[in-house]
Parts: structure tokens; C-alpha cells; sequence
């Protein structure tokens, strides 16, 4: 799959009127979502997922195999993601048993080189409504680093997502994600001034016929035109978006 999409930082003071102002473009209101996002370090040289026990019969097998072919290219952070409800899960009396959630995992590449566009285009394999990711990570030789709280306001027209998102740290621990949050309004900001980023986006599916890439960049900067004069988009360091890990060898005092 090919994503590609628009970036623009929205003030909190001024996010009120944003989210109206996409209301009335999408006709629709804003779906609202908190995400826990952890983060898993691959290891230092590529490799295959070579342990398939913990997705050997997931009916997204072919993006399992998609996921392997990159993996033993270059070693990558991936992200898995569990949606969660704030006033079941931050409560410090209720506990996630992550192996029984059905949760997502997300790989993304290196973005393409921009060439004077503000629109972000990178290969991405989501694989959703998994259950036992942990277990799939522990497996392959992935290793947790840490977890972030992503909040969400998503609005859809035609096939184009606009998402408003924020993330806030989650209590940090080196043996793996915490069983139990704190309470969502005790929760520090990432961005000190709580700013929203907007994210205008399209998926291709398949990312093998460019002429569909060049008609959802096309369809991107017909939006970017219709809201430039309400929201700043702007092109972003490619690099910003890097997950890759530099082998062992290359790593300065290393080896």
C-alpha cells in the first residue's frame, strides 16, 4: 500500500472552529479515538519473521509475508496500535491483557523524496484486528521501547481521511508496556503547547501502478488548494519520518 498526505499544525485555541470547518465539508461529525501506540525496536541486522505461531492462520497472512520481505531488507521500528475507551481503560483498577486484544500493526517505509511538494508519499502494511502482537514481537526478536497516547478527531470525504491527532506520554517502564493508565486528564502532553496536527490522507492499495499514486497526489493538492487559505500545509523533513535502523556495523562505536 502507498499513503500519501498533507501535514498542517492547528493551535489548540483555533481547533474548535478547525473541526467545524471539516464538519461542513464532510457533512459528517468528527469520529472521535484514543490509541495506545507501542513501539518495537527490530534487531539490529535484518531478518525474516521467522516465528509464525503467533499469526500462522490470521486471514491477513499475505500482509504477514509483505511485512517479512521488508524486514529482512532493513531492520525498522514498528508500531502497535490498541484503540482504547477512557472510561474503562484509565483507571488504575483495570488492567490490559494485550495478547487477547485484537490490536494493529503498523510498518511504514522511508518516504519518497518530495521534489517541491508538500505531500508526504511512503509505503505502509497495516495489518488490523490482531490478537497475540506482543507474542508476534517477542517471537521475531522485536523489543519494546516505549508507548505514546495518540488522540483523534477523523473526518472522511469520498476516500480522503482528515485526521487531527495529539499524543500525550504514557508512564514509562523498560520491561514493557504498563497494565494499568492513569487517568486521561493527568496525562502529560508530548507538545508542550498542544497543538493539533492535521493529516489530509490517501491510501492506494496498489502501490505497483503509478498512475493511480500520481492521481491521488493530484487529488491531495486539489484539497490543499480548496483549504490553503484556512490551513498551513506544509512539506516535512522526509527523515522526521525514518524508522529505520542502521545495522550494527554502521552504528559508531559499535562492533
Amino acid at each position: 500500500m502507498r499513503e500519501l498526505f498533507l501535514t498542517a499544525s492547528v493551535k489548540d485555541a483555533d481547533f474548535q472552529m478547525a473541526c467545524a470547518i471539516l464538519q461542513g465539508l464532510t457533512w459528517m461529525t468528527a469520529r472521535q479515538s484514543i490509541h495506545r501506540i507501542l513501539f518495537f525496536h527490530g534487531e539490529p541486522q535484518p531478518r525474516p519473521l521467522k516465528n509464525t505461531r503467533a499469526f500462522q492462520t490470521s486471514r491477513f497472512l499475505p500482509l504477514w509475508r509483505e511485512l517479512s520481505n521488508q524486514l529482512s531488507r532493513s531492520s525498522y521500528i514498528v508500531q502497535v496500535a490498541y484503540e482504547i475507551v477512557p472510561d474503562r481503560d484509565f483507571r488504575k483498577e483495570n488492567t490490559m491483557e494485550f495478547n487477547a486484544l485484537p490490536g494493529t500493526l503498523r510498518w511504514t517505509d522511508l518516504p519518497d523524496p518530495q521534489r517541491d511538494t508538500p505531500v508526504t508519499t511512503r509505503k505502509k502494511i497495516e495489518i488490523p484486528d490482531q490478537p497475540q502482537l506482543l507474542t508476534a514481537m517477542t517471537d521475531n526478536g522485536f523489543r519494546y521501547v516505549n508507548e505514546m497516547a495518540q488522540e483523534s478527531r477523523s473526518f472522511v470525504r469520498d476516500n480522503v481521511e482528515f485526521i487531527f491527532s495529539r499524543y500525550y506520554h504514557l508512564p514509562d517502564s523498560a520491561e514493557g508496556p504498563v497494565a494499568s493508565l492513569p487517568a486521561f486528564e493527568d496525562l502529560r502532553p508530548v507538545d508542550p503547547a498542544q497543538k493539533w496536527v492535521l493529516n489530509v490522507k490517501l491510501n492506494v492499495p496498489d502501490d505497483s501502478q503509478p498512475d493511480k499514486v500520481k492521481k491521488a497526489m493530484e487529488e491531495l493538492l486539489n484539497v490543499k488548494a480548496e483549504l490553503d487559505k484556512i490551513f498551513d500545509f506544509q512539506p516535512i523533513d522526509r527523515r522526521v519520518f525514518d524508522t529505520r535502523i542502521a545495522p550494527s556495523s554502521m552504528i559508531p562505536g559499535s562492533g
